[in-house]
């Protein structure tokens, strides 16, 4: 188990011990850690003050907004979306060989979850379990992250996981655009690898409802741009109400862990990108998630350095071909609007 001074921290370079099996001692959960001694609070308030690394008081005051009036309880008793919004991919595996080949032993997901089914199954235990294959490679892919998820992640960390996942979810949540590696410099070494992709999508839908109480995903600014007559394609079906704006969204990738073995990958992609998860078919869902289906689930890239590089390489081509056809279709109109504006002139 890594401790202490790192001295490989202000290199750059991958850190050996990543490259071996290491022994993690004290593998809990924070929540039980903070039961222990008896600390108060609920699932929440330990995973934003917990105190090996405080949270920052951006990442507390956002968190706390957007689950306000929600509670583990409600996630445990599948209330509101936490029981019926199917929205989460897991999938967790381990391998018996060292070399890190194969497709490995799979644990049977009845994917989508809920916020609920989430909650159960984090809740088995990662290694040891009597009945299960170790989940040594997890990953959990969301969509429109909610409260509801929030507080089924939070409950379920481990004390090691904690940091990772709490800035995973304050920079998906704050729409802040990160590309980066972290390891601490003292105390546990674990490797945080951090992707972070804000875009601006074209669309032509409704607009947003306004007013919804219980936050239901991330909170996403939209510009409606009507006033520009933006022309629809005749391969683009057209609905009453239907106007053309420019939507935030955001991509989401984090992966930590203490070696090449073990580790865990956390993706949160708005559906304005991916769509949602229902409407894929079984065939679909055996795809890895975090690669939008570009690599199939049961030949996993098992090294978290190459699965993180791979995430990186598909969607940032999928911002870029949004960011083209923003620019071409406002291209295509402020060019009509300057030619009509010359006719007046004339």
């Amino acid at each position: 188990m890594g401790s202490g001074n790192h001295s490989y921290m202000f290199e750059k370079i991958w850190d050996p011990q990543f490259l071996e099996v290491r022994k993690v001692a004290d593998d809990k959960l924070l929540v039980d850690l903070k039961e222990e001694v008896d600390a108060d609070g609920d699932n929440l308030g330990y995973f934003l003050t917990d105190s090996r690394d405080t949270a920052s008081p951006s990442e507390v005051e956002l968190l706390e907004e957007f689950c306000r009036d929600t509670s583990l309880e409600d996630v445990k008793f599948g209330k509101s979306s936490a029981g019926s919004k199917r929205a989460i991919w897991v999938d967790d595996r381990s391998t018996t060989d060292l070399d890190l080949i194969g497709g490995g032993n799979a644990r049977e997901h009845e994917t989508p979850l809920t916020a609920k089914g989430l909650l159960w199954a984090l809740n088995e235990p990662r290694f040891n379990h009597k009945n299960l294959p170790d989940a040594s490679r997890r990953l959990i892919y969301v969509t429109d992250l909610d409260p509801a998820c929030i507080h089924a992640l939070a409950a379920t960390a481990h004390w090691h996981q904690v940091t990772a996942l709490r800035n995973a979810i304050y920079n998906h949540l704050a729409f802040q655009p990160s590309i980066e590696v972290r390891m601490p410099s003292a105390g546990f070494l674990n490797f945080q690898l951090d992707l972070h992709l804000p875009c601006f999508l074209l669309r032509k839908s409704k607009p947003p409802h306004s007013g919804i109480k219980i936050n239901s995903k991330p909170p996403r600014q939209w510009t409606q741009l009507s006033f520009l007559n933006l022309e629809t394609s005749k391969s683009q079906s057209q609905l009453p109400g239907e106007v053309w704006g420019i939507h935030e969204a955001e991509i989401s990738y984090v992966v930590t862990g203490p070696d090449d073995w073990r580790w865990i990958g956390y993706a949160f992609v708005d559906t304005e990108l991916d769509g949602l998860l229902t409407d894929l078919s079984e065939m679909d869902l055996s795809f890895d998630r975090a690669t939008a289906g570009e690599t199939q689930a049961r030949f996993p890239l098992w090294r978290p350095r190459d699965h993180w590089v791979k995430v990186l390489d598909v969607r940032i081509e999928q911002v870029r071909q949004e960011w083209e056809y923003l620019v071409y279709k406002l291209g295509i109109a402020v060019n009509r609007y300057v030619g009509l504006q010359t006719q007046y002139q004339t």
